[in-house]
C-alpha cells in the first residue's frame, strides 16, 4: 500500500506539469524560427503526438516500479558541480516551488493575453511541449539514478526514490520549456502582438528557479543545465515541427 510520502511525491510530480525556465534566454533570439510564420495544426499529427506521449508516460510508470535504491549512482563530483551544497535546505526548496508555480501562472496569463485565434494553438503546443519534456526528464531520472547533492552528505542513507532523482532537474526542464514555448510562439506573431515583457519575466523567474534548486541541495549545476537545454530544445523543435 502506497505510503503518504509516496503519494505526496507522485502528487508533486503531477503538480509540476505547470511552469518554465531557461538559462539560455540570451541566445533564444538567434535561433532560426521564422518571424511571423503561421503554425499548422493537423488532427492526425496531433493525435499521433498525444498517443506517443501517452505511451511514453506508461513506459515511465512501468520503469519506475522497478527502481531500486540499491542501484543508486554516486557520480564523482567534479567542476561546477562542486558548487552545490551537499545538504538539504528546506527554505530554498520551498522558495523554488513558489518560483516554479509563479512562472506557471504567468505563462497561463501570457496565453490568455493572446488573440483568440492564437490562444488555442499556443495552449496546445504548450501542453505538448510540457508533456514531452516531463516524459524525457522522468526517463532520464529513472535511468541515471543519480544521487541528489544532499544524498551525498556524510551519513545520509537514501530511503525514497526521489533521493536518486537528481539528473536532471525537472523544475528546470519544465520551466525552461514554458519560457521557451512562450518565446517561440511569440516569434510566429506580428511584432505588435508579441509580449516581450512576459518573456523577460519568465526568463528571470526560470533562472531563479534553477539557482534555488541548486541552493536547496536538490540538484547539481549540471542537472540544471541539462534540464534547461532539454526544455528549450523541445519547445524549439516542436514549434518547428508545426511550422507551415
Amino acid at each position: 500500500m502506497p505510503t503518504f510520502s509516496t503519494f505526496r511525491l507522485r502528487a508533486s510530480r503531477i503538480m509540476s506539469v505547470l511552469p518554465l525556465f531557461t538559462l539560455f534566454g540570451l541566445i533564444l533570439h538567434s535561433l532560426p524560427v521564422t518571424s511571423q510564420a503561421s503554425l499548422n495544426l493537423n488532427k492526425t499529427k496531433e493525435a499521433a503526438i498525444f498517443g506517443g506521449l501517452t505511451l511514453h508516460s506508461f513506459i515511465n510508470f512501468k520503469l519506475e516500479e522497478k527502481v531500486s535504491l540499491t542501484k543508486i549512482h554516486y557520480w564523482k563530483i567534479r567542476g561546477i558541480d562542486r558548487l552545490a551544497p551537499l545538504r538539504f535546505n528546506p527554505a530554498y526548496a520551498r522558495t523554488s516551488d513558489i518560483a516554479f508555480a509563479t512562472t506557471g501562472l504567468i505563462t497561463l496569463y501570457g496565453i490568455s493575453q493572446k488573440q483568440s485565434t492564437e490562444r488555442n494553438t499556443a495552449g496546445l503546443l504548450l501542453m505538448q511541449n510540457m508533456w514531452m519534456t516531463w516524459n524525457i526528464t522522468q526517463t532520464a531520472k529513472i535511468l541515471a539514478l543519480r544521487a541528489r547533492p544532499y544524498s551525498n552528505e556524510a551519513g545520509f542513507a537514501p530511503h525514497k526514490k526521489d533521493d536518486a532523482y537528481s539528473f536532471f532537474s525537472g523544475h528546470t526542464s519544465l520551466t525552461a520549456c514554458m519560457a521557451a514555448s512562450h518565446y517561440f510562439h511569440d516569434r510566429t506573431l506580428s511584432v505588435q502582438d508579441r509580449k516581450p515583457a512576459i518573456t523577460m519575466g519568465l526568463t528571470a523567474l526560470s533562472i531563479g528557479t534553477g539557482i534555488l534548486r541548486i541552493k536547496a541541495g536538490k540538484h547539481f549545476p549540471t542537472d540544471v543545465l541539462a534540464g534547461a537545454i532539454l526544455g528549450t530544445g523541445v519547445a524549439y523543435l516542436n514549434t518547428k515541427l508545426h511550422a507551415r
